[in-house]
C-alpha cells in the first residue's frame, strides 16, 4: 500500500548560511556575501510531499 503525504509550508533556519544570511565565498581571500538560497534573511520556507510504502510486518514465524 502507498499513501501520499503532503506536509505544509513552513519557515526553517537555512541550512547553507546557518541563520546568518552570509556565506563565505574565496578559497584564499575570504569574503562574506549575502546568503543566494535565502537571500539573506537567514529564513527560507520548506515544504514536503512524501511516498510512504506500507506493508505489513513478518518475523518469519
Amino acid at each position: 500500500m502507498e499513501k501520499k503525504v503532503t506536509k505544509p509550508e513552513k519557515v526553517a533556519l537555512c541550512l547553507e548560511c546557518h541563520g546568518t544570511g552570509s556565506v563565505t565565498v574565496g578559497k584564499f581571500l575570504k569574503e562574506r556575501v549575502k546568503c543566494p538560497h535565502c537571500g539573506g534573511s537567514g529564513r527560507v520556507y520548506v515544504s514536503c510531499e512524501m511516498t510512504l510504502h506500507i506493508r505489513p510486518y513478518s518475523d518469519g514465524c
